[in-house]
């Protein structure tokens, strides 16, 4: 699912630049329907423009970036878009002490992605490790405690 959400992204921004297109509305219009003919469906596409919207926002308010994003930089912004800088130096740590395994906090970070929270502390991602680490399935909505809304 990450790549796909990366590959997304990655075009969508791609082409938003290369049109110098602001508005989102009739980019999305034009771009879903080629992405939709690569095999991503509406719900993978919902994410990426989410997604996109929020690196180009970030970009053009932040400083310039001067280089090409490549496949494993956009991933890395992602995660420092989304992750506090104490729930990713608890992920570290978790890693450093063999609590984890590097693929294992690649599932924690990708599902921290998927929810609908503009940030992810540290709170949550103990509970997506617990989660990834005791190999439960998601809780449901009704669970108390899944206090928060995934996409």
């Amino acid at each position: 699912m990450l790549s796909r959400l990366i590959e997304m992204v990655s075009f969508i921004l791609a082409k938003s630049m290369e049109l110098d297109e602001d508005d989102w509305s009739l980019l999305r219009s034009e771009l879903t329907e080629q992405l939709e003919g690569r095999g991503f469906n509406g719900h993978e596409i919902d994410i990426a423009f989410e997604v996109a919207n929020r690196i180009r926002a970030r970009v053009e308010e932040g400083p310039f970036v001067s280089f090409p994003l490549k496949t494993n930089q956009v991933y890395q912004f992602l995660e420092a878009l989304k992750l506090t800088k104490s729930s990713r130096g608890y992920l570290m740590k978790m890693v450093q002490q063999g609590i984890l395994t590097p693929q294992q906090r690649e599932d924690v970070v990708e599902r921290a992605l998927l929810l609908d929270t503009n940030e992810v502390d540290v709170e949550e991602v103990q509970f997506l490790v617990n989660q990834v680490l005791g190999g439960d399935s998601w809780p449901g909505e009704d669970s108390p405690s899944m206090s928060y809304v995934l996409h």
